[in-house]
């Protein structure tokens, strides 16, 4: 379930300038996915963006299909040539970014389970071809049913370090937050996942709705990002002042033994959500601050870009659908990513373009209008924020489109 789908659309927005339209003669498919059926090579690349090794390679997952029909893993090697690697048991089918750690083994979401509330999965090579690989289960969330309260329906997984690039040592904790459970609120919760006595403990850091009216927030369906000195920072698409999302902050004490939630920055605090509305993901960026994008609130209804301080000090940096026919793209599902050089860089899911916003100038220009080619061939619905690898290309992936089985796309872009 996305929930940002569930947002109407609100009035027609003005024109504005500050956008630029460009048609992208630097875009390249890598891979198309299930163009022949049965799919063996999967399908459907939801919300999964690439992950780096740190040697020019980048693994990623679809959530369909696939020999055992749980989705597959797959690399582009030197970050183009695909090759798939592993065919997910049918229970699992991957959802969300992989962490990799510092001996190559790889972490990440089921999005069923043997619950079929999602769980937490390692991936460890067997050779160094990479084409072997000993699947193992660490948790299953909810595997009794009822309220949940350990959380079900995970998103995806973070750890202190990721920020800085740094690789997974394997044994501190992963963090994560789950869309759902968290006790009879069922409205999500975060947690933390660490090895301990030769099997793996979670540990629920904190349940969303506990505050009256969900003023904490409630559903947070993106993630989190790790930022100094163990903070955890995420949204949610729900809940807040106004019901339509915040932007949180989880703070630990000096034994990471209890965590205090915030509220950072609650949507919606403008007239008509002109602020935005229904938090759909953020990123840090070189000063600290969050970047923010909303999947509906803006001038249209369609979405915002913005920044909020750790303070709360709030900027809007861009309202989608500016343009006629939304031609500058609408609601994003995704959250941003910021380049070294503090270039904003991200995908619309509606209306499909990568975009990107130059903080300095306020300047918006659209890299890419999906749906181009004949029959789609270079996708649609991009879910997943963008990679940016060493040589400042642009990776991603789109849900669906790329071949007429319409499985989705890898795709690269040089700005």
């Amino acid at each position: 379930m996305r929930i940002a789908y569930l947002i109407p659309a609100f009035a027609a927005a003005a024109l504005l300038g500050g956008t630029t339209l460009v048609s992208a003669t630097n875009f390249t498919t890598l891979h198309q996915f299930c163009r022949q059926l049965p799919c063996v090579d999967g399908a459907g690349p939801l919300e999964s963006p690439l992950t780096p090794d740190g040697a020019g390679n980048f693994f990623g997952t679809t959530q369909n299909f696939g020999e055992a029909n749980g989705g597959t893993l797959y690399a582009l090697i030197g970050g183009s040539k695909y090759k798939k690697l592993f065919d997910f048991p049918s229970v699992a089918a991957p959802r969300g970014p992989l962490v990799r750690d510092a001996n190559g083994n790889l972490y990440g979401i089921e999005g069923n389970g043997a619950s079929g509330n999602g769980g937490i999965f390692k991936l460890t090579p067997q050779n160094k071809k990479l084409t072997k690989w000993t699947f193992e289960t660490l948790y299953t969330f909810c595997p009794g049913g009822g309220d949940c309260p350990d959380g079900a329906t995970p998103v995806m997984l973070t750890y202190e370090g990721a920020g800085a690039g740094l690789p997974y040592d394997g044994t501190s904790p992963l963090y994560g937050s789950t869309v759902f459970g968290g006790g009879a609120a069922n409205s999500g919760t975060v947690f933390q996942l660490a090895p301990k006595g030769g099997s793996w403990k979670e540990k629920v850091l904190y349940s969303f709705c506990v505050d009256a009216n969900c003023t904490d927030g409630e559903w947070p369906a993106y993630g989190l990002v790790p930022g100094a000195k163990g903070v955890l920072y995420g949204v949610t698409t729900s809940g807040g002042a106004a019901g339509q999302g915040v932007v949180f902050r989880l703070k630990p004490n000096a034994k990471r033994s209890k965590w205090k939630e915030s509220t950072v920055y609650s949507l919606c605090a403008a007239a008509n959500c002109t602020d935005g509305a229904n938090g759909a993901g953020l990123a840090l960026d070189g000063g600290g601050n969050l970047v923010v994008t909303a999947s509906s609130g803006g001038d249209a209804g369609r979405g915002t870009l913005f920044r909020v301080t750790p303070g709360g000090s709030f900027t809007r940096l861009y309202s989608f659908c500016q343009q006629e026919n939304c031609a500058d793209g609408s609601t994003p599902l995704a959250g941003p990513t910021v380049a070294p050089d503090g270039t904003i860089y991200g995908v619309t899911s509606l209306d499909a373009r990568v975009f990107s916003f130059v903080p300095a100038g306020s300047a918006y220009t659209v890299l890419h209008t999906f749906c181009t080619d004949k029959k789609c061939a270079d996708g649609f619905e991009p879910l997943s924020p963008l990679t940016i690898d060493a040589g400042g290309r642009l990776l991603g992936t789109t849900a669906f489109g790329g071949s007429k089985h319409s499985g989705g796309t890898v795709f690269s872009l040089t700005p």
